[in-house]
């Protein structure tokens, strides 16, 4: 028995999460974003699931990510490259026949200047983080064609609040920069775009955290958990009222109370901000986090499932009881950064 922490990737699920997705909007191409490494869950095993479910375009961050998705599926699909390109990676791009995001002025005129093959050009449509201003299209519309861009994109910066009046305006600045580009297949949505409605689809969409079961989704898309992740039980131990669990004596017991401490900690991912938040499930029980999460440990109450209780027993912190969302809001932060966040020491095995 070994008390490495585990994460069992779901495959299956994740395929299902992106099949989902993807009946949404039967006009549009429905892409993968398998970046850090998969978020988190492993690129290579999760884009092969997807290219043999159909999925035929991707995207990374990084030119290196791209090199290992085209390694591991051939060269049939697409894999588009968020972050652009620098001059050290022309022979990658080319060797592995990747495909940059063109997202500022200077990655334009690089491209210009030294790229060879297709791109892609990211405009900025109020997000303010990365993406060419769209005046660039009045002044420079005839340059900007001459690159023959194989995708013309921007990012919703709120589209997880769909009331939010920017999605309108990204929408309506969007549509005037894709009539620019008649003959140019246009994307915006990123997962929670997807529910959004057809006018945001355009030809691709971009779903990441969905496919690993991230996202608010509506409650007509039905979304699997892609990983579940669980540590095993340690010790099993009462403790007295009065009593105060873990450093810094940030718990104190207001009663007796059956504990447990579990092989995990944030070492292994699981953020510190969710000590005294987080809940970890023994047999289908939550047991809360007592005290603090240290780097390796984690203490909960077991009290509610004694008879499950036993040393080597494992707990779920991610999976069908301790979802995604729900945990990472006991934590303060997104499900991008919990599962991101999945440090090496995490065992993943692939069902």
């Amino acid at each position: 028995m070994s008390f490495r922490p585990r994460a069992t990737v779901h495959l299956s699920h994740i395929v299902a999460n992106w099949q989902a997705i993807d009946q949404l909007h039967p006009g549009a191409t429905t892409a993968a974003v398998v970046k850090a490494n998969g978020y988190g869950l492993g690129a290579a095993r999760v884009s092969d699931a997807l290219s043999k479910a159909g999925c035929s375009t991707f995207f990374v961050a990084h030119v290196e990510e791209g090199v290992m998705v085209r390694r591991t599926l051939g060269a049939a699909p697409r894999i588009f490259v968020l972050n652009g390109p620098a001059a050290r990676d022309f022979r990658s791009y080319r060797e592995s026949g990747l495909t940059p995001v063109l997202s500022s002025e200077d990655q334009v005129a690089l491209w210009t200047r030294e790229g060879r093959g297709p791109c892609a050009l990211h405009f900025d449509t109020g997000m303010n983080r990365l993406g060419l201003p769209p005046a660039m299209i009045e002044a420079h519309l005839d340059a900007l064609k001459k690159l023959q861009p194989g995708l013309v994109m921007s990012h919703l910066a709120c589209a997880d609040e769909p009331d939010h009046p920017l999605n309108q305006v990204q929408l309506d600045r969007f549509t005037r920069i894709v009539e620019a580009f008649p003959d140019t297949p246009a994307s915006l949505a990123n997962s929670a775009g997807c529910y959004l409605g057809r006018a945001y689809a355009f030809d691709l969409t971009r779903p990441g955290i969905a496919l690993y079961g991230g996202s608010d989704a509506p409650g007509h898309v039905a979304l699997s958990p892609g990983v579940t992740l669980d540590a095993r039980i340690i010790s099993v131990f009462r403790a007295r009222a009065g009593d105060t669990v873990g450093y810094g004596a940030t718990h104190r017991l207001e009663e007796d109370r059956m504990l447990a401490t579990v092989a995990l900690g944030y070492a292994d991912g699981m953020p510190r901000a969710g000590s005294n938040a987080l809940i970890g499930y023994l047999d289908g029980a939550p047991c809360p986090v007592l005290g603090r999460i240290s780097m390796d440990l984690i203490t909960i109450d077991v009290s509610k499932a004694q008879a499950a209780a036993k040393t080597g027993a494992r707990v779920e912190f991610l999976g069908a009881h301790a979802k995604l969302e729900d945990q990472a809001a006991r934590a303060g932060t997104l499900g991008y950064e919990l599962l991101t966040g999945l440090s090496n020491r995490v065992e993943r095995f692939y069902v």
